[in-house]
């Protein structure tokens, strides 16, 4: 009788030990929802591959009225991850991204996603964290989009020309030094072209200053649309501009500076009428260093310029 009572007391104490479990971890998962509700961040609850809880910030983010729905809609969070810089992307780590992440020891990830919301792209750190006594996870995505925009104002400003738009002399060294290396490293071909604009002075003298920055824009604008997107453009300084194409043939880079030659004698500038422009073209050969490439090209220039201009000169 004794070991009947004992086991309906260890029974009824199990039940009441589960029961007082479930209670409280009811009333915990209650409050870490309103906790993350309250926050101004989109934050996530995940579990096993499966999102358990969005708070509202999240859900009206993603354009969804519950967590249900979400996940009809995407079998992991993954899927909604953009390419972009830097950024952890959809394909980046595949199904195990969140154990690559959860391995980072605290460390943000940077990610982007569209909000169906206002139809735009936003920047967001994600961290992660592990909710004590679950086997949950909580990512907390924070807004990083200012921040993201101001460092790359700053990008644009170390690294572009302020009235062209086009790389400036300091990036398209940057650019030359890395394309060097792989030519050497890789039997990389490509070509420098080193352009002028013919008589600029002249039409600085005639028009004044603010008429030739327009002529510079409409150039760096008019050459930019015709080169391919392999291509590295950049004002090398004053009315000359420069330019890095890769060479798949031999004289690829002087039919290049033709084209583009004919393609500014036949523009009609805004302001000025026509305009021409003088081209130095040079091949990189196994061995050269920068200062040889513009060496060379510097001289083919001079010599397009020293021969009547509007021309093309390799050498």
């Amino acid at each position: 009788m004794e070991s009947y009572f004992l086991v309906i007391f260890i029974v009824l104490t199990l039940v009441f030990w589960f029961f007082l479990k479930h209670l409280y971890n009811n009333r915990y998962r209650k409050f870490i929802e309103s906790f993350l509700n309250s926050s101004n961040s989109i934050n996530i609850l995940y579990s096993k591959d499966n999102i358990t809880f969005i708070n509202r910030i999240g859900l009206d983010f993603f354009c969804f009225n519950s967590v249900a729905e979400f996940n009809k809609t995407y079998a992991n969070l993954s899927q909604l991850f953009l390419s972009d810089t830097d950024c952890v992307a959809k394909h980046t780590y595949g199904r195990k991204w969140l154990e690559k992440l959860k391995s980072s020891n605290g460390k943000p990830f940077k990610v982007k996603l569209f909000s169906k919301r206002d139809k735009m792209s936003y920047f967001f750190n994600i961290n992660i964290s592990k909710i004590k006594e679950t086997n949950q996870y909580l990512l907390s995505f924070s807004d990083i989009t200012k921040l993201e925009s101001e460092k790359l104002s700053i990008t644009k400003q170390a690294e572009y020309d302020a009235l062209t738009k086009v790389y400036n002399r300091v990036k398209f060294n940057e650019v030359l030094n890395d394309v060097i290396y792989r030519a050497n490293r890789y039997d990389y071909k490509f070509s420098i072209i080193l352009l002028d604009i013919d008589h600029f002075k002249t039409i600085n003298d005639t028009y004044g200053h603010p008429v030739g920055d327009s002529v510079l824009i409409e150039l760096s604008r008019l050459i930019n649309m015709d080169l391919e997107n392999s291509d590295t453009f950049a004002r090398w300084g004053g009315e000359e501009f420069v330019i890095i194409t890769k060479t798949t043939e031999n004289r690829k880079g002087s039919l290049l500076a033709l084209k583009l030659q004919r393609l500014v004698s036949e523009y009609n500038f805004k302001k000025v009428g026509r305009v021409t422009c003088s081209f130095g073209v040079t091949e990189f050969k196994i061995g050269d260093t920068q200062s040889l490439l513009f060496e060379r090209v510097d001289k083919a220039l001079y010599e397009a310029k020293y021969n009547g201009r509007n021309q093309v000169v390799a050498k």
